[in-house]
């Protein structure tokens, strides 16, 4: 075979394979060997020639050309760009330029130099093979390292610092030791990935750049530098290291596998000049490419740091689908919540994921990250695919936007319940009516046979069946302590968490922190466990295992996204976008979809601190003449904030007493014998009230003109005549102030065993629980009086009223406990109040 033939071959293998100047090296030393025998400087140059074409073909534009001649405003990242070559200097034949040199570096393997950036000829190769790859590969992420200039080497870099695209100049073996952490982290984590059997094109390259080895460096951080040298190009990373040599009297430095050896430290030239470089075994001298322009080094690098921030800026605009609500919900719920430098990240509920875990510091972006959450979900899910149902147990208005409000009518239509500084009980009511629904669910999938929500709805597409999500905001005050309220809703939680998958309900939990849950103790694996989603913001790492740091330094605005229950490697960190400073843009959105909706049915809104209006409930507006009249006292704390009344009828023992020194109670009387005057025809009972409380004139006034104004006859008891006043007509009797029984202990005792077969009713108003059960005639007679309505009274002294020594009652303010004991019901429940109580006793410090 011919040395022409050999060449010619060599040639051919550099044009099929761009950047495979390494494979070149081999076969043109052969060709040197049998060049040099023939001293033929023509064929030598035309092989020079050859050899100059393939390298041309290999590295185009910025990775090939001579950075000088590169025009200015020449497009930096192409759409493609091209793996593997990248120039580092200019091969020499006889003093002349012959061949760019090209090293096979991203997507290849690894750059290895035995000089370092204290050589002007280093430092002017390291700078100029940043500005080739930083405008080649977009996602390119970089580390540097320099302990021998102190960073002033990667002085030009600085706007890739700023940008994110780089951190800060290593420069002492500290420094180094976090780069080498970081990229053993990430490169863990694109392993496992890879594991999964999902792709890693879409990562970007990590490079690292040690442009000379501290001073400190020893046997143990080059091993490592080795060891990530060996696995780094399967998982995106390449090195260029720098100042990799042996010194005097020192152990032998650890191979760098995958690398092409650069060599500037042979000895010097007779003249006094340092010897050429030399690039692995090719046998030309190499003149390293020197500092690029600074215009052209500042305008790549400025370029691509904008062109970092606008990739990794996620707006609220962008979380937006178009069209809206194309997506079916049968097999999940998905929306992308963020970005990170391998592009949008989505989370999912589906049965991979099906509830998640969200944690953050007070300020670190809890809020705003549920709201770019629920606004992404309620644009790509109909109502008819996706249910919502938000608790908010912190003083804050996480959720009120997805309500109407007087300033703005819209709502949220997938919202079916709020709950705004909502109470344990208004927690516990709707975990247990999720509960409900699992059950409801679980009966028609067996008797459809089906196993899966995605099949019931196949077989049942007549039905809907959308998928519930529950989001429960700073959810630790729902299990705080360990009383009764935390056990039922520990045990609901529980079922929701382990069976919820199965069913299309999903769980959101929010909190700042999820230890010190007394209640929760023997439950956090079962429960928590159920929770394979982990959303860390800054200030919650410990949603994620001990030995996991990967949401540490987290800034707000930023997120820890672990779908694996929080085990190390199997997280993306990505920034998403402030809600909060997109109003405009929600507000229109939220219109947009309100607009949207095929029901005019309103969430239902539970505020906690708002007070509850006789007037104000649709219920009284809608009362009508009924044989079974029912006093309306106040909205329950359940799902739908029901309306809680009590039923009057003949049955013996149907008569309500209001216990507790609020006042509150005289609103209680006034709206029960208001809500009974609208169920009666005019003139067909009477009401009497007695007033013997003080300060309750202005009340049980306002009452008898509401009563008259409905066309019934009123009059007014004064004290000694209250209990023995004659009554031909049905009547109720209305006692602001019943303490005592007006002298006539058994005038009361006989009204309350033989009132209700005659058609009379007392309503009374007892400031005290044992003064009550005395007028009575004491526990014996408790089931004479069968309506009970606890104020603030202690629960010993209810549990004497009741008869349950056990009884879980707290009382507080602008809450009351119903109890009718006929039909064996106890209602938590939010009274009706005049309007301005509840600021008046804020004003009197009660």
């Amino acid at each position: 075979m011919t040395w022409r033939t050999e060449l010619e071959r060599t040639a051919a293998a550099l044009r099929r394979a761009s950047g495979a100047a390494e494979h070149a090296e081999g076969l043109l030393a052969q060709a040197e060997s049998r060049l040099a025998a023939t001293d033929t400087a023509a064929r030598r140059r035309a092989l020079a020639e050859q050899l100059r074409t393939a390298a041309a073909t290999a590295a185009t534009g910025w990775l090939g050309e001579e950075l000088a001649s590169i025009p200015s405003g020449t497009p930096v990242w192409p759409d493609e760009p091209r793996e593997g070559a990248v120039r580092i200097g200019t091969a020499e034949l006889e003093d002349e330029p012959a061949f760019p040199a090209l090293v096979d570096l991203l997507g290849g393997g690894h750059l290895v130099c035995d000089g370092d950036a204290a050589d002007p000829r280093v430092a002017g190769m390291l700078q100029s093979l940043l500005v080739r790859l930083v405008a080649a590969h977009p996602g390119l992420e970089v580390s540097l390292v320099d302990g021998v200039t102190l960073g002033q080497v990667f002085a030009p870099a600085t706007a890739l610092v700023d940008a994110g695209m780089a951190e800060p100049v290593a420069t002492d073996h500290l420094g180094l030791a976090k780069v080498l952490t970081d990229a053993e982290k990430r490169l863990t984590e694109i392993r496992d990935i890879a594991a999964r059997g999902q792709s890693i094109a879409n990562r970007p390259y990590h490079l690292i750049v040690i442009a000379g080895l501290p001073p400190q460096v020893g046997k143990t951080v080059r091993e490592r530098i080795a060891a990530l040298a060996h696995a780094g190009p399967a998982a995106r990373c390449h090195l260029v290291i720098c100042g990799w040599r042996t010194a005097i009297r020192t152990e032998p430095l650890p191979a760098i596998e995958h690398a092409t050896h650069l060599s500037c430290r042979e000895a010097a030239m007779p003249s006094g000049a340092p010897s050429p470089a030399r690039l692995g075994t090719l046998p030309l001298p190499i003149v390293l490419d020197p500092v690029p322009p600074p215009s052209q080094t500042r305008t790549v690098f400025d370029a691509r740091a904008a062109q970092r921030r606008e990739a990794e800026t996620l707006t609220v605009g962008d979380l937006v689908p178009d069209p809206l609500w194309a997506d079916s919900s049968r097999n999940g719920l998905s929306t992308v919540i963020g970005r990170d430098a391998g592009g949008d990240v989505t989370v999912s509920f589906d049965d991979a994921t099906p509830h998640w875990l969200i944690g953050g510091r007070t300020g670190g972006g809890k809020t705003v990250f549920l709201l770019d959450v629920l606004y992404g979900l309620a644009t790509r899910y109909s109502p008819e695919e996706l249910e919502l149902y938000l608790l908010d147990f912190k003083e804050g208005v996480s959720f009120t936007e997805f309500t109407p409000s007087a300033i703005d009518e819209s709502w949220i239509p997938h919202v079916r319940a709020v709950g705004v500084e909502s109470d344990r009980e208004y927690g516990v009511a709707v975990l247990s009516s999720l509960r409900g629904e699992l059950s409801r669910r679980a009966g028609m999938m067996k008797r459809a046979g089906a196993t899966r929500l995605a099949r019931l709805r196949e077989l049942r597409p007549e039905v809907p069946l959308p998928r519930i999500v529950a989001v429960v905001d700073e959810f630790h005050v729902l299990f705080s302590g360990n009383d009764r309220l935390a056990r039922q809703a520990v045990a609901h939680l529980e079922e929701l968490a382990r069976k919820g998958r199965s069913y299309g309900v999903h769980l959101v939990l929010a909190s700042q922190t999820i230890s010190g849950i007394e209640a929760l103790y023997s439950k956090k694996d079962s429960i928590f466990g159920q929770f394979p989603l982990r959303v860390a913001l800054p200030g919650a790492k410990h949603l994620l295992d001990d030995d996991n740091d990967a949401a540490a330094g987290l800034s707000v605005g930023q997120a820890h996204v672990n779908d694996s229950g929080g085990i190390k490697g199997r997280g993306r960190t990505c920034a998403f976008p402030d809600a909060s400073s997109a109003e405009d843009l929600l507000a229109e959105l939220r219109h947009t979809l309100w607009e949207r909706r095929e029901s005019d049915v309103e969430p239902v809104v539970f505020r906690g601190f708002d007070e509850q209006h006789l007037t104000g409930d649709p219920t009284f507006a809608a009362l009508q003449p009924n044989p079974l009249p029912k006093a309306l006292l106040g909205r329950a704390v359940d799902v739908g904030v029901t309306t809680v009344g009590y039923s009057f009828d003949r049955s013996p023992g149907r008569h309500l007493a209001v216990l507790g020194t609020s006042a509150v109670a005289a609103d209680i009387l006034a709206a029960a014998a208001i809500s009974l005057g609208r169920q009666h025809e005019p003139g067909s009972v009477e009401f009497h009230l007695a007033a013997t409380a003080a300060g309750v004139e202005d009340v049980a006034e306002a009452t008898v003109e509401s009563l008259k104004a409905q066309g019934h006859k009123v009059r007014l008891l004064e004290p000694g005549s209250i209990l023995t006043t004659e009554r031909e007509t049905p009547t109720y009797l209305v006692w602001f102030g019943a303490d005592g029984a007006d002298g006539k202990a058994s005038a009361l005792k006989r009204l309350l065993l033989q009132g209700p077969a005659d058609g009379i009713h007392l309503i009374g108003w007892w400031r005290g629980a044992r003064r009550f059960l005395d007028d009575i005639g004491g526990s014996s007679n408790r089931e004479h009086c069968a309506g009970v309505v606890a104020l603030n009274i202690a629960a010993n002294d209810l549990g004497a009223v009741t008869g349950n020594p056990n009884h879980g009652w707290e009382s507080r303010s602008n809450r009351c406990l119903v109890i009718d004991r006929h039909a064996g019901a106890e209602t938590l429940a939010v009274p009706y109040v005049r309007p301005g109580r509840l600021d008046e006793y804020q004003e009197a410090g009660r």
